[in-house]
């Protein structure tokens, strides 16, 4: 075997041990990855440079990308590794083009990033670098909304084009899976292509190798959140954590939403924690007025026809088509997110329910004493267990639009909208 064979081997080899570490550790061993894979670089690094005076001179290029791939092996920036790369570059190998964007990546410099990543690709299609370009394009600054989308427009279309080099690469599913996650939430709000990264999240954890990337269960979180599937976003959450306990945002996130959660569930169990003549009070002031043009008809949105008013405790599971409650905003909880909006009902048979509602500009909102109709309301009973052994229950009501409400008579116009938005720090995936 000559060196620079040996040196393949040996950077390969250290690629496989990083990413299939937990086939050989466990979960449980997680903590010590980051040091047991610096070990395995140092090692590498060392042959390399025992053998590296043996390389034939016309393979110096790859020579300095293997050395500088190797270097660049963990999740931190290696200003040693951008040096060599920056060498290896040189030689006009897609490859090395490909590890020093992957470089300046991490070390923030995105425009350098994007750079590397086009001069890979006009060398070589290669599922890594479109992968790596759709990630790119979603981190990008922009100056207007109109930038930000065509980005993200472009970052889908890379990821589609490195699933169609390779379908059965969990990476690249994961990778299509955020493209679509940024394009339902900063573009199109449409459900279809929730979808779309949902099936895709789903491919990628049928390979072994992309179920145990700590990205992927971040990224399902957002979704499960989004839908309200909060045991299930919890323990995303708690997953990703094991996965990697050094991504502190997956802890500092966890922390937030059941923080959250818990005074939810328990605003709605003391009705926002008002003294009962307040209460008597508020639940007195309702009348049927305060529903506004659903008090004498229907609207465009339930299709001319006059809803039902039903108290919240006879609600159905599911959507109540053809109804709507009516209530008193005893209180509001908004989570350090932003998303969802939340606030707690009590309506005229003295019952109080959760109101969560999406895509409500920043500036709007209710407060302690406002009359808020739901229309065709959304119901969900929840029953999440969280550490200690408590279990939090509360019902809550999903608005998906504000357009569906009307406040203190009022119906909650188009210019009430906004795009929900995902903010997390930044990653490579």
């Amino acid at each position: 075997m000559t060196a620079i064979e040996q040196i393949r081997e040996n950077v390969a080899k250290l690629y496989k041990f990083r990413d299939e570490y937990f086939k050989t550790y466990g979960i449980e061993d997680a903590a010590n990855k980051t040091q047991r894979v610096q070990q395995e670089i140092q090692s590498t690094i060392q042959l390399i440079d025992t053998i590296k005076d043996q390389v034939s001179p016309d393979l110096k290029g790859e020579l300095h990308f293997l050395r500088g791939r190797a270097l660049n092996a963990t999740a931190e920036y290696s200003a040693e590794a951008e040096e060599v790369l920056g060498r290896a570059t040189r030689f006009n190998l897609p490859s090395a083009w490909n590890e020093l964007g992957e470089c300046q990546y991490k070390k923030g410099d995105l425009t350098g990033a994007l750079t590397c990543f086009e001069k890979a690709l006009r060398l070589a299609q290669d599922k890594v670098y479109y992968r790596n370009m759709s990630m790119l394009m979603r981190s990008l600054p922009w100056k207007t909304s109109n930038e930000r989308e065509e980005n993200i427009e472009k970052g889908l279309e890379y990821a589609r084009k490195a699933i169609q080099l390779d379908m059965s690469d969990g990476h690249s599913w994961l990778v299509l899976g955020n493209a679509y996650l940024a394009l339902f939430f900063t573009v199109d709000s449409k459900m279809e292509s929730l979808k779309h990264c949902k099936a895709a999240y789903s491919k990628a954890a049928n390979d072994p190798l992309a179920v145990v990337l700590p990205e992927l269960h971040f990224s399902k979180f957002h979704v499960q959140w989004y839908e309200e599937d909060y045991a299930g976003a919890l323990s995303s959450l708690q997953r990703a954590h094991e996965l990697e306990p050094t991504w502190t945002e997956c802890q500092t996130k966890f922390d937030e939403c059941l923080k959250f959660l818990t005074k939810l569930s328990q605003m709605v169990k003391n009705k926002g924690q008002l003294n009962q003549r307040r209460l008597n009070a508020l639940t007195a002031d309702i009348n049927t007025s305060q529903l506004g043009p659903y008090d004498k008809g229907g609207t465009n949105l339930t299709s001319g026809r006059k809803p039902d008013l039903v108290p919240m405790a006879l609600l159905g599971e599911g959507n109540n088509e053809d109804k709507v409650i009516l209530g008193k905003v005893v209180c509001t909880i908004i989570p350090e997110s932003g998303i969802p909006f939340s606030m707690c009902l009590v309506d005229k048979e003295d019952s109080c329910i959760a109101v969560t509602v999406y895509n409500w500009a920043s500036n709007c909102g209710v407060k302690i004493g406002d009359s808020v109709a739901v229309i065709a309301p959304v119901l969900k009973s929840h029953s999440i267990n969280v550490p200690g052994g408590t279990t939090l229950s509360f019902r809550s009501v999903r608005v998906a639009v504000p357009l569906m409400l009307v406040v203190n008579k009022r119906p909650v116009g188009i210019s009430q909208i906004a795009t929900s938005q995902i903010v997390s720090q930044q990653k490579p995936e």
